[in-house]
């Protein structure tokens, strides 16, 4: 499986490319995002160490409807679909893909229906704890992200704008939910983020 070295922003494919690949992410980190034509992006997802992506590579279409590029110093692991679906067969892990995907689709629809029923604040909070929980490490009371994810990448995540992003950042501050003990870092508070959602411990 050939090894790939990525600088930060470096693309590892495009909307409109040529690439019916399975990539395995080793270290750093990889963006998943989709491009209006106005030329607004839309984050779909953060890939992280021993996450895999790539999966729009099973749809048959010819060519990639969204872009993946790093955010970081990152290592990925490149495999052709038909080489990736024989390594599968053979560890006779057919019914571990299937679930895979099935998870990956139920994400989308979540996340679809999280824009249609929840207001842009709370979306903001959920994907702020969410990337807690998959890129985190406890620090007392919080979970500490060192790092973070740019207000612009929330604002694509989200579907609002930055300005609103930054508005209700520095609400979620003065409540006591999160806490940016210095520029690259960000730590949610866990039980008042879980309070907030009014999600169980």
């Amino acid at each position: 499986m050939p090894l790939l070295r990525l600088d930060a922003q470096q693309t590892i494919y495009a909307t409109g490319d040529d690439d019916d690949s399975m990539y395995f992410v080793e270290s750093g980190r990889v963006k998943l995002f989709l491009s209006s034509e106005s030329g607004r992006d839309c984050l779909l997802a953060i890939y992280t160490s021993g996450d895999i992506f790539g999966e729009s590579c099973f749809a048959g279409a010819d060519k990639r409807l969204e872009s993946a590029s790093a955010l970081g110093p990152t290592t990925i692991r490149r495999l052709q679909r038909r080489d990736f679906i024989v390594e599968v067969g053979r560890a006779e892990l057919t019914d571990a893909l299937l679930r895979h995907l099935a998870t990956r689709i139920a994400e989308r629809q979540v996340t679809i229906l999280d824009l249609v029923t929840s207001d842009s604040e709370r979306r903001l909070a959920k994907t702020l704890f969410e990337l807690a929980q998959k890129l985190g490490t406890p620090e007392g009371p919080y979970i500490r992200i060192d790092e973070r994810v740019s207000q612009e990448e929330l604002s694509q995540m989200v579907g609002t704008t930055r300005p609103r992003v930054t508005a209700f950042m520095q609400r979620f501050r003065t409540e006591g939910i999160i806490d940016t003990p210095d520029p690259r870092s960000i730590r949610i508070h866990r039980e008042r983020m879980l309070a907030y959602l009014a999600l169980p411990e």
